[in-house]
């Protein structure tokens, strides 16, 4: 990095410190690391997903159409459907501050990569899945329910060859630090947002989560 980007850099890593951060902070953050460090899976797939959307062909569509097979297999085989974010907490807090010790920036307490994490669900709702012939067969939504915040992914799937249906399953997750919410059920199945598009934006020092009425 150049002293200008460098600059651009402890910017960002200040307003996530001071808890001024919003989901348009993260993009330009994204586009400013994105690709500086190859080691970094998730920092380059989701800063790619993110900024080129459906026309992404990283890791993010590979984990989507696994899973999406792992569906179509279900009652085929004797295998457990098991359903892993594709890239964990762990991998995530890891690597961002991995890059940040690289600047002589200290690393992120796991509430401050929480609310890095939301804005990056933020910015992946609402992308469409493509097929490789461009038909549209799904979409990320942002969801949350009493405990999580979630990417969570809706894909057609094929049954039987010919019967089609749709499968929901999480993509990305993290926790609700940030609205209260009654349980919807027992389960405590998420809240999803199929048509409207939420912001996560910081107006008191928090991240705040608007959902338009």
């Amino acid at each position: 990095m150049d002293i200008k980007e460098q600059a651009l850099l402890h910017g960002y890593y200040q307003k996530l410190i001071d808890n001024t951060l919003d989901e348009k902070d993260v993009y330009a953050f994204l586009l400013l690391i994105s690709n500086r460090n190859k080691e970094i899976r998730w920092m380059n797939e989701l800063a790619d997903a993110v900024i080129h959307r459906e026309q992404h062909k990283g890791a993010i569509k590979e984990f989507l159409f696994e899973t999406k097979t792992k569906f179509e297999s279900l009652g085929k085989t004797k295998q457990v459907l098991r359903i892993e974010d594709v890239f964990s907490f762990k991998e995530i807090k890891n690597g961002m501050n991995k890059t940040l010790t690289e600047y002589q920036l200290p690393g992120l307490t796991n509430e401050k990569v929480n609310d890095f994490i939301t804005c990056l669900i933020s910015l992946l709702q609402q992308i469409k899945i493509v097929d490789e012939q461009g038909r549209e067969i799904g979409k990320l939504f942002f969801a949350i329910s009493s405990k999580q915040i979630i990417l969570m992914a809706e894909m057609e799937v094929a049954q039987n060859f010919l019967k089609k249906t749709n499968a929901v399953f999480p993509v990305l997750t993290t926790n609700n630090d940030y609205v209260e919410l009654k349980k919807q059920d027992k389960y405590d199945t998420p809240y999803l947002f199929t048509d409207k598009v939420i912001e996560v934006t910081n107006q008191t020092g928090k991240l705040e989560i608007i959902v338009p009425e």
